[in-house]
């Protein structure tokens, strides 16, 4: 559990910003809006222009901006509960060296888990999204998915996925799209999509 869901009780408030914090809570709603909950992040030349302008530290704006742009992390996740079976998929899609597939999903009353597969052919130190530091799945609105753990080496990566509602036994017309992105505090991130039809 993130320690933002643990805070304590605030011992000190002040009642001058209630309207404006509420304000806040508003502006933040509008912007999930328009942008469909996916905001990205603003360029960092954007950010330092905005910090200057109103003389805010430039590192805590970039915080804020990653933040928002990072609500899944405080969702409420489901854990899988009741285990169904197992269900071959067999998708994969090949890039360069780099081979992605799904071998199978577990099916659970609730969710489905997903693993993603990542092999390499040739050891590539190089390659920016070896080590991403955050990968999102995503299926449609009808779903929700969140990163749950991986492991792996420099050729080899399993990557794990629980979806819910739980999938349909047969995913053939499902598009599977995963997103990748390589946090970088000082330049502007780096990222990219996998499609697995």
């Amino acid at each position: 559990m993130d320690n933002y869901q643990k805070d304590r009780p605030a011992k000190h408030y002040n009642e001058n910003i209630r309207i404006l914090d509420k304000q806040l809570c508003e502006l933040i709603s509008k912007r999930k809006s328009i942008s469909n909950n996916r905001p990205g992040l603003p360029p960092i030349q954007q950010i330092k222009e905005w910090a200057d302008e109103f003389g805010l530290y430039e590192n805590h704006l970039r915080y804020i901006f990653r933040v928002l742009g990072d609500e899944k992390r405080f969702q409420p996740k489901v854990e899988p509960t009741g285990f169904r079976n197992i269900k071959p998929v067999m998708k994969f899609y090949n890039e360069g060296t780099r081979f992605y597939y799904i071998t199978h999903i577990q099916q659970y009353n609730n969710a489905s888990v997903l693993n993603l597969h990542i092999d390499d052919s040739v050891e590539n130190r190089k390659q920016n999204h070896r080590k991403p530091t955050e990968w999102e799945l995503y299926i449609g609105p009808d779903y929700d998915c969140y990163f749950s753990g991986g492991s792996g080496s420099n050729q080899h990566i399993d990557l794990q996925f629980v979806i819910s509602p739980r999938l349909p036994d047969d995913v053939k017309e499902i598009t599977f799209k995963f997103i990748w992105r390589y946090r970088q505090f000082d330049k502007q991130d780096i990222g990219g999509e996998i499609i697995i039809n």
